[in-house]
């Protein structure tokens, strides 16, 4: 399964990157460069853990922020950007190719802080990467992550009725005509979400969804994928806070 994760961003980081073309910071919402280091408090001097870096946008916003950040990713190619934008923005950042379900390449009680923004659609084995994310933390330290919020998907766009199952998680296959790889996410129930972090040692400290009522603070996204009327009536991000026990 990872493989298949591992050989989509392979084959579509340049575009992907090319398309989205986000600015340095904590894009918390996957698409937006709100820039907002406030759920990670102060970062300076911390030993910071981004869980599936991608681009190296989140990453290098904490080096500048004073944090000795370390970016983990699938995709060497996602590296190989990551790489070139610490470059251009003349910040230390060590850039690592591996897996979020096994971190093997870390020793326990490495990190202070682990973080990432839309990622976790990707991981099939949540309940494995949180273990290793809590060995590799040292006891109090956070994890933050936002994902995609499993109600917005399930919605259809135009009508905004409910045309799926919320219970219908885990592999989701989506085919491209133009492509010769599928692209493989998965899906997660809210209980799912949590239930894996509290297994895995973890308190829970908050929930967020962020989003408000009126369309008119929307954007449409880069490929017109976000749609302010349905945004205004369902959150697309949910945002975990966790301390590690």
């Amino acid at each position: 399964m990872t493989e298949e994760v591992k050989e989509w961003w392979d084959l579509t980081a340049g575009w992907f990157q090319d398309e989205i073309d986000l600015d340095v910071g904590v894009n918390w919402t996957g698409t937006t460069s709100d820039d907002d280091l406030t759920l990670l408090s102060d970062v300076a001097g911390k030993d910071a853990l981004e869980l599936g870096c991608g681009g190296g946008q989140c990453s290098v916003a904490l080096a500048q922020r004073g944090a000795n950040v370390t970016g983990l990713d699938l995709s060497e190619e996602q590296l190989s950007f990551a790489r070139d934008l610490a470059a251009e923005h003349d910040v230390d950042v060590e850039f690592v190719q591996g897996d979020v379900t096994n971190l093997e390449m870390f020793p326990d009680d490495s990190f202070d802080v682990a973080f990432n923004a839309y990622v976790f659609q990707w991981v099939g084995d949540l309940a494995a990467c949180f273990r290793e994310t809590h060995r590799v933390l040292r006891p109090g330290g956070r994890l933050v992550f936002s994902m995609p919020h499993p109600v917005y998907d399930l919605a259809d766009p135009e009508t905004h009725r409910v045309e799926e199952s919320y219970f219908d998680t885990g592999r989701q296959v989506t085919t491209y005509d133009d492509l010769d790889s599928d692209m493989v996410t998965y899906r997660h129930r809210i209980s799912d979400v949590h239930n894996a972090l509290t297994g895995a040692g973890f308190r829970v400290e908050r929930l967020l969804e962020p989003g408000s009522d009126d369309p008119g603070h929307y954007e449409e996204g880069p490929w017109g994928e976000h749609r302010p009327e349905l945004l205004a009536k369902l959150p697309s991000t949910l945002i975990f806070e966790a301390r590690a026990e």
